[in-house]
């Protein structure tokens, strides 16, 4: 008994130490340190009090290793520089959730956004990934996307946009449907219009990295989808729809017609829906796994207050929200706050 204990004893160190040469491996194969700003919202509810930015080195491990079985990652002293706050990963797969602060001799760690990432594999054909989806799902999708043809006509006119000069027509066109988002006048979350996106976009579209789709009633844009690409994969970054049409489900709609485009063009290995929960990803999706940003910060005072002022409030709105859920009241405060602002 003493021998097998042993034995397994044995076997779980030397697979450790093969999970932690591996994770060495696999980031510097993969993965690059990139310099980068990084928002910390401070908010209650749906309300952004303030946010502070702070800049840190990032690593982040690519989508096609996000299955693999890694130990909890250390921290990369190495890469702290002056002019940093942090450094840390983002998108790091985990199996089990991890303390929100923990403490070393150095550095405290702190981890947010433990939530599920979802993606497609575009490998395939689009039947194929219609028939991996369940039987209630296909049927709910393709019924939304006949009811929107109905009321137009019997026609879909779903443009895709790509290449410089069709990018900038499409901003336009998805600028139109975004002022008239709730998102957009509340939590400022349409697509953008400042200087540096569009810099940005020009950028992707001069390399051919970008594609943007729209989707028409009649001469009426009515949906609109932002895709940027690297790397072989498409990043869901921007959806937003014209609420006038809400009823037809424009948004749900213009995905499947994208995605069905987008296995036509067999180009892309992946489309990334991120990280967050909604029922578009877990419709959608054909994949997903837990993961976690994860940060290190220098033991300071500052960073002492920072850190757990941010965890504080994040968890005070935590606690509003499941008090608002148990008295049914967080779907009629949305519906509320829709409808004042699109008012």
């Amino acid at each position: 008994m003493q021998h097998a204990a042993e034995t397994r004893g044995n076997h779980y160190c030397y697979y450790r130490i093969a999970s932690t040469v591996l994770l060495k491996a696999q980031m510097a194969n993969h993965n690059h340190w990139v310099e980068q700003q990084v928002p910390f919202r401070y908010c209650l509810s749906y309300f952004c009090l303030f946010r502070k930015n702070l800049r840190g080195r990032l690593s982040r491990l690519p989508l096609e290793l996000a299955s693999t079985s890694l130990p909890e990652p250390e921290c990369p002293s190495s890469e702290f520089r002056n002019g940093v706050d942090f450094v840390g990963y983002q998108d790091y797969p985990i199996t089990d959730r991890l303390p929100r602060l923990q403490h070393s001799a150095a550095t405290i760690r702190y981890t947010l956004n433990q939530v599920h990432r979802y993606y497609i594999d575009l490998q395939g054909t689009f039947e194929q990934y219609l028939s991996a989806c369940s039987r209630k799902t296909r049927s709910t999708v393709q019924r939304k996307v006949r009811k929107f043809a109905d009321s137009n006509g019997g026609k879909l006119d779903c443009r895709v946009y790509r290449g410089v000069n069709q990018m900038l027509e499409y901003h336009k066109l998805a600028r139109n449907i975004a002022v008239k988002t709730y998102q957009e006048k509340l939590f400022d979350g349409g697509i953008p219009e400042d200087q540096k996106f569009l810099s940005e976009m020009h950028d992707l579209a001069q390399r051919d990295d970008v594609r943007g789709y729209i989707l028409f009633a009649g001469d009426t844009p009515v949906s609109y989808l932002y895709l940027p690409i690297a790397d072989n994969i498409l990043r869901y970054d921007y959806l937003g729809y014209d609420p006038a049409y809400s009823s037809s489900s424009p948004g749900t709609v213009l995905l499947y017609l994208a995605l069905e485009s987008l296995f036509q063009e067999r180009r892309y290995r992946y489309f990334d829906f991120g990280y967050g929960e909604n029922q578009t990803k877990q419709v959608f999706s054909t994949a997903n796994f837990l993961r976690a940003d994860i940060y290190y910060f220098p033991k300071t005072v500052a960073n002492y207050l920072t850190l757990y002022g941010h965890a504080g409030l994040d968890s005070f709105s935590v606690a509003c929200g499941r008090l608002f859920d148990s008295l049914h009241l967080k779907q009629r405060i949305k519906m509320i706050m829709r409808s004042k602002v699109l008012a």
